[in-house]
Formats: C-alpha cells, structure tokens, sequence
C-alpha cells in the first residue's frame, strides 16, 4: 500500500529552479519527467475555488500585494504571475489533471496559522480526490485539518506535519488533537512528516519508530546523507539527490 510514498524521492514544491518557480505547472512537469514524486500546496481564493500556492500572502513571489484568500480565482489563475518566470498560478484540478497516473502526490492543505479551527477547504478539497484516479496523500500541520480528515475520509492515506520541538509547544487546545493523531487515537496519522533541522528533538523521538517518517526540506546531498537511515523518505529541492 502506497508504495510510491517510499520508492521516489518527493520534489517540494514541484522539481523548480530558475526556469520553473515553484508550485507551477512546469515545475510539476519537470518532477514528472525526473521521475520524482511532488509535493504541492492547495488553499482558496476568495470565491472558493481551490489553487496551488505556498504562502498565504502574494508579495514574496508574485506581481501581486494581497492575500490568496483576498483575490478571485480568476485573478489568481490570469492575472497573477511569479516575478522570476512570470508563470501563473495554477488551478488544483488542473494539476491533478496533469499529474494523475504519472506520479505520486503529498497534497499539504495550508492554513492561515497551525492553529486555526476554520474548516474550509477541506470540504472543498473532498469532491476532487474521491474523483482522482492517482497516487496521492493529504497533509497538514493543522491539527484540526488533520482531525477531520481523520473522521471524515478514513480512506485517504494521513501525514501530520511538525516543526515544533515539544508536544508543550502546542497551545494547550489543540494539544489534545495532536496526541490523539500521533499517539492515542484509534484512526492515527499515517506518517510523520518533520522539519530537517529539528530531528532528534523530543517529540521526533516520541514518534520516531511508531510511524513511518519523512522529512523536510533537504536541499543538498550532505543534508541528505545527515538523514539517511533516520527518515522513510525526504522532500528536496535545490539538487538532485544521489542514492
């Protein structure tokens, strides 16, 4: 089961580089024709339409100074451009049309903050994969998000993302929520999925051999050698990873 999770490398953000910023279709295409596995960010705009973007907000990468949640799905899609290639934003139906049969995908669902209890898209997100035909896994670092996957879609294949160094460094809230998908639930997360910089912490430590672990971002192979043995599998960017 999912054995595409562990037998090709997953290219974060898409394979980008100059020529292909990242979370667009020509970094999409480039993973695909390297053979690797993607990783991609989904979140909506403001009339609910899903897109594939990193951050929350415009100005780090684009020719536009608002938030995604602020712009319309056609501003996203036809106005909006990356600074650096001047591609546009891609639609998520779009990219699971490109991808779907060709490679395996990590699906993170970004939110305003890891805390954040407003639901959205992942209602939103639902109707997409129950009608995609190819690889794919959902993930998060919001606890909350990850609980209603949980409840909601047993079937999908669950990673909970961390780059916190104590289960304490969770506000007291959603700690609960957190235990429960790393530790005590009946329906856990499948996969831990952990900053680079902070294995060997003590929550790694508490998770580490109770569930399969992957880790990010790797971007070059003495990184990579850093971690080999410890993780199932690593997201990478900026090389080329030698086995």
């Amino acid at each position: 089961m999912n054995e595409w999770l562990y037998t090709k490398h997953v290219a974060h953000r898409g394979l980008h580089n100059e020529k292909f910023s990242e979370n667009t279709v020509g970094a999409f295409e480039n993973a695909i024709r390297h053979g690797y596995n993607i990783e991609l960010d989904v979140q909506p705009t403001k009339d609910n339409k899903l897109v594939v973007y990193h951050d929350i907000h415009l100005h780090r990468l684009t020719n536009c100074d608002d938030y995604v949640k602020n712009i319309t799905y056609e501003q996203a899609i036809n106005e909006v451009l990356y600074n650096d290639t001047k591609q546009h934003i891609p639609d998520f139906s779009k990219v699971l049309s490109l991808c779907e049969g060709r490679t395996g995908l990590m699906i993170e669902i970004k939110k305003d903050s890891y805390e954040t209890p407003e639901l959205l898209v992942e209602e939103l997100i639902v109707p997409f994969l129950k009608r995609y035909k190819g690889d794919f896994v959902v993930k998060s670092f919001n606890p909350y998000t990850m609980k209603w996957f949980a409840d909601h879609t047993p079937e999908f294949t669950l990673g909970f993302l961390s780059e916190y160094d104590t289960l304490e460094d969770y506000p007291p809230q959603c700690r609960p929520l957190v235990e429960e998908l790393l530790f005590t639930g009946k329906r856990k997360a499948d996969f831990f999925d952990y900053c680079l910089g902070k294995i060997g912490s003590p929550l790694w430590n508490a998770v580490h051999g109770k569930m399969p672990c992957f880790t990010w971002v790797v971007r070059s192979q003495e990184e990579f050698e850093s971690c080999r043995g410890k993780v199932d599998n690593i997201i990478f960017e900026n090389f080329i990873p030698e086995d």
